[in-house]
């Protein structure tokens, strides 16, 4: 990840103990891959990118004949690591970014995730170098998975909510003032983009990179991945890229061979 304000953010302990306090689960989406392995998981090596405080890891590791869990950020690590160091024995959790992870080698996993829309922290130029770096880390007949904001929902979240309680409603007004001021060349941008920077507020100062499915499928393929599918995060279903465009779809779940 390139900022420092990125690491400043994920590596405080105020957003490591949010995240390590946040349930275990995953999205619907997320649970394909459960079935998609399913005949192979005993056999399967797994890196999961952007771990954070576990979210995913009890689920995976569980499964996977070998775990291996990473973050750019050491607390988030040394919390995964006291969290599931005596759980699972064949888990592993390694400092690592995803834009360079030549801690590992060619064709070391037979499946790498990067989950919740970590790869929309990165540069536009940084999201394709760890996309390349997770297609090399990748086995052949192996699969990459990630997700990412979808650029056309950004008309529905830059939206103002009406809040019936005072101070929420003022939290709200400081909200979206915040928004609108941060993203005022937006308008612009979405029409000439496939990969916009947006302000949603939801990771301090730091911008997210929102995308164009239509955009993103293409670009996968022109990597040379294969069987590009995609999955909406409302209920894990396989999207049409004519469905991925829908501004009700937050984001969507990428699922590519390599």
């Amino acid at each position: 990840m390139s900022s420092n304000s990125q690491l400043n953010y994920w590596d405080s302990q105020s957003t490591v103990s949010r995240y390590k306090a946040r349930p275990e689960h995953l999205y619907t989406a997320e649970r394909r891959l459960l079935g998609l392995l399913r005949n192979r998981w005993p056999q399967v090596e797994m890196l999961d990118l952007g771990v954070g405080g576990g979210r995913t890891t009890s689920y995976f590791a569980e499964l996977a004949a070998r775990y291996v869990g990473a973050d750019f950020s050491p607390n988030m690590i040394d919390t995964c690591k006291r969290r599931y160091a005596d759980r699972f024995t064949n888990a592993t959790f390694n400092v690592a970014d995803a834009t360079n992870l030549s801690d590992f080698r060619d064709g070391e996993f037979d499946l790498v995730m990067f989950s919740f829309n970590s790869i929309d922290c990165l540069t536009k130029a940084a999201r394709f170098q760890a996309l390349r770096e997770m297609q090399r880390v990748c086995r052949p007949g192996g699969f990459v998975f990630f997700s990412s904001h979808n650029l056309y929902n950004i008309p529905l979240i830059n939206q103002f909510h009406f809040q019936a309680h005072p101070m929420r409603l003022r939290d709200e007004l400081n909200r979206w003032l915040a928004v609108k001021r941060k993203n005022m060349p937006l308008a612009e941008a979405m029409c000439q983009e496939s990969y916009v920077r947006y302000y949603d507020d939801t990771i301090g100062e730091n911008f997210l990179i929102f995308s164009r499915p239509e955009k993103q499928h293409a670009d996968l393929i022109s990597m040379g991945l294969k069987d590009v599918r995609l999955f909406s995060v409302l209920n894990g279903e396989e999207l049409t890229l004519d469905q991925a465009t829908s501004p009700h779809q937050s984001w969507v779940y990428y699922l590519c061979s390599r």
